[in-house]
């Protein structure tokens, strides 16, 4: 279980004050299991995903992994920290290195974290390729020769690649046209159905959110304000700014 407790999180602003980007936030995660962080541009979404992923350390509050803190300090445990929990970026393009290959790219993570031969590696990569629905020959081109929605999916094959148990998604549908919207949304669907892994699912985006996740958290600046089991039924959200956020999507 990964769990969340009391988490804040302050930085210093121009004027010098501290302000809380992040502020007394707990929810656990369970295996198998899609939850969605939803709220506007600021609010402290991707702030808790990088506390999350021990890229930066809470002012005050804890992190667990399965009872034990998260941290990226030592070899070991940055290593530990990176095989549980992958992340996947808004921008596919600045994720990738330009000048690594498909393959490259997704092999990478395979040879810093996991030992397996050159064979194994290699039957990994080209299946990832496959289930992003992505051709073999693939492999041998640069990421900077990709489309978006190609980057994307690479982004996602990366990510896959260690077999995590947790994977943050940080607005990872942010900019993309409608239809492939829709595709990369039933991707990650089908793709957590078959790896059983658990997803972080960050966006402002609500209708998506709904679409994918099985839990709602919302986020208004840097507080939990809400949170409920998904049944597919509205009326299970009763905060104002929820509210807010459903009427901004069309979905009351």
């Amino acid at each position: 279980m990964l769990e969340v407790k009391n988490v804040s999180k302050q930085y210093r602003g121009e004027d010098k004050l501290l302000f809380d980007a992040v502020s007394d936030v707990s929810l656990s995660m369970e295996d198998h299991c899609i939850y969605a962080l939803v709220g506007e541009s600021g609010c402290g979404k991707s702030t808790l995903s990088r506390l999350i992923l021990g890229l930066e350390s809470p002012s005050s509050g804890q992190i667990l992994l399965d009872g034990k803190p998260i941290s990226r300090k030592g070899a070991r445990r940055r290593k530990e920290t990176a095989k549980a929990i992958q992340l996947v970026l808004q921008d596919g393009k600045s994720a990738l290195d330009p000048h690594f290959t498909v393959y490259q790219a997704i092999a990478e993570p395979i040879r810093n974290l996991l030992d397996l031969s050159k064979d194994k590696e290699q039957a990994r990569v080209y299946e990832l390729l496959d289930r992003m629905g992505l051709p073999k020959e693939a492999a041998k081109k640069k990421t900077g020769e990709l489309s978006g929605g190609q980057q994307k999916r690479v982004g996602i094959a990366r990510a896959l690649a260690v077999s995590p148990r947790y994977i943050v998604f940080d607005e990872s549908i942010s900019g993309l046209d409608v239809i492939l919207r829709k595709n990369i949304l039933e991707l990650l669907k089908k793709v957590q159905e078959e790896e059983q892994c658990s997803y972080l699912f960050i966006t402002h985006e609500i209708d998506a959110a709904l679409y994918l996740a099985d839990e709602i958290h919302v986020m208004q600046n840097g507080e939990l304000i809400e949170s409920c089991r998904w049944n597919g039924n509205l009326d299970v959200f009763k905060n104002s700014y929820t509210k807010q956020l459903l009427q901004a999507s069309h979905l009351i």
